[in-house]
């Protein structure tokens, strides 16, 4: 038999198929996006670990204080005493002791700290440490 053109039939069109290529795109975004989280959570715990908390750092200070220089001592307590003193209570004893402590500052020689005082100091450093 002879080719008989058929005229009713369309000849095979090619379909593209995208579906692999779909796919792939959408697994790299969603790779992205939990690259990009897990980069954002690492950033965070290592910004977390360099932050340091400075009200600790000045709470080992000024329990270091040197109390044998009485003119040291009495600029580093007043120094560090601003830094730690948070609530009400607080700031009324550093401003007791300041004001016993002005007595050292401000000359060229001063005598030690009398017990009083250094009574005041400890009961400044046991309000602090309660808090």
């Amino acid at each position: 038999m002879k080719d008989i053109p058929l005229h009713d039939i369309k000849p095979l069109v090619e379909v593209p198929d995208n579906s692999l290529m779909i796919l792939m795109i959408i697994a790299a975004f969603i790779a992205g996006l939990i690259l990009l989280g897990l980069g954002l959570w690492l950033w965070m715990q290592f910004k977390k670990v360099k932050e340091i908390n400075l009200r600790k750092v000045y709470m080992k200070k000024i329990h270091e204080v040197d109390t044998s220089n009485a003119k040291q001592a009495a600029y580093e307590i007043s120094e560090y005493g601003r830094f730690v003193a948070l609530n009400e209570k607080e700031l009324r004893l550093l401003d007791e002791l300041n004001q016993r402590l002005s007595q050292y500052k401000y000359k060229k020689s001063v005598e030690a700290i009398d017990k009083e005082t250094l009574s005041h100091f400890h009961v400044f450093l046991e309000v602090l440490d309660a808090t």
